[in-house]
């Protein structure tokens, strides 16, 4: 890794608690899951304080809408954020969990059965430092 970059490598679904990938994140019949980002960057980036956004989404593949609004969230590169050392260092990790509850709070609600798929990015200001990743496609219950 590039000491002054950043990237995205991990966008995963997960039932609610869990960090196992899970392409059905809500079943049995619950009614959230939780949305798993893992961030990589540089020695010196890391603990930089640098800003950053944070911007998750979604989309419904089985009917091309926007399931909920978007997240969007001021970071940087500090240990507030959850920055550390990843291991020995010299680059530093991130890793955070988001839950998100599905509209209508309820299992087999409007969205039982579609096909979602999630997308974040990280931007900083002027766009020096862009990733973007999504996860694999996941079905509600």
């Amino acid at each position: 890794m590039n000491a002054n970059d950043a990237a995205l490598t991990v966008v995963a679904t997960a039932q609610t608690g869990s960090t196992v990938a899970d392409t059905a994140p809500n079943a049995p019949a619950n009614s959230g899951f939780d949305l798993i980002i893992h961030v990589v960057a540089g020695s010196g980036l890391g603990s930089s304080g640098a800003p950053y956004t944070l911007t998750l989404s979604a989309i419904d593949l089985t009917t091309l809408t926007q399931p909920w609004p978007t997240r969007t969230l001021r970071q940087a590169f500090d240990p507030a954020h959850g920055w550390a050392l990843s291991g020995t260092g010299p680059h530093y990790q991130c890793s955070q969990t988001f839950p998100i509850t599905i509209p209508g709070n309820s299992p087999g609600g409007a969205l039982a059965g579609h096909t979602l798929q999630c997308l974040a990015t990280l931007v900083s200001p002027g766009a020096q430092i862009a990733s973007i990743l999504q996860s694999h496609p996941f079905v509600l219950v």
